[in-house]
């Protein structure tokens, strides 16, 4: 009959609850404070017939759905941006301050095969106070972004 060995000891599993109560705030998730200013995001559908259905995947593992957006539509989204971090920022339902992970947009009709993750590197940079996502499927769906100066 084979051991079984513990993968954690004792030990190790107090002093790891003892970190965690250590840690600041308890682990518990924290709105973003710092400074920030606002920034500008527009998703845009250049697909010829398909609705794109787009999710903001915020920090602590919250997700929103964005309204769907039909086929020649766009949507655009209010965020914030950090200004000591570059954190992108949603008000959550409520009010709440939540940092975007990613905002994930596919085909309505088949989501989970086509989703793109779309690339907000201008918005977290500073580069542009505006950015204007075009998001088009002939085969696939692929999107780019068209920022604005600050």
């Amino acid at each position: 009959m084979a051991k079984t060995i513990p993968v954690f000891s004792k030990t190790s599993s107090a002093i790891g609850l003892i970190a965690l109560v250590l840690l600041p705030h308890s682990g518990q998730a924290v709105e973003p404070t710092g400074p920030s200013a606002p920034v500008h995001l527009e998703i845009v559908s250049a697909t010829a017939t398909s609705r794109l259905a787009c999710q903001l995947v915020l920090a602590h593992f919250v997700t929103q759905d964005i309204k769907p957006i039909p086929a020649g539509g766009e949507t655009a989204i209010a965020l914030e941006r950090d200004l000591d971090d570059g954190t992108l920022i949603y008000r959550h339902d409520g009010g709440r301050r939540m940092a975007v992970e990613n905002i994930l947009c596919g085909l309505a009709t088949n989501w989970r095969a086509t989703r793109a993750d779309l690339n907000l590197a201008a918005l977290r940079a500073g580069q542009h106070a505006r950015l204007r996502i075009i998001c088009e499927a002939p085969k696939a769906l692929s999107c780019r972004a068209v920022g604005r100066p600050e």
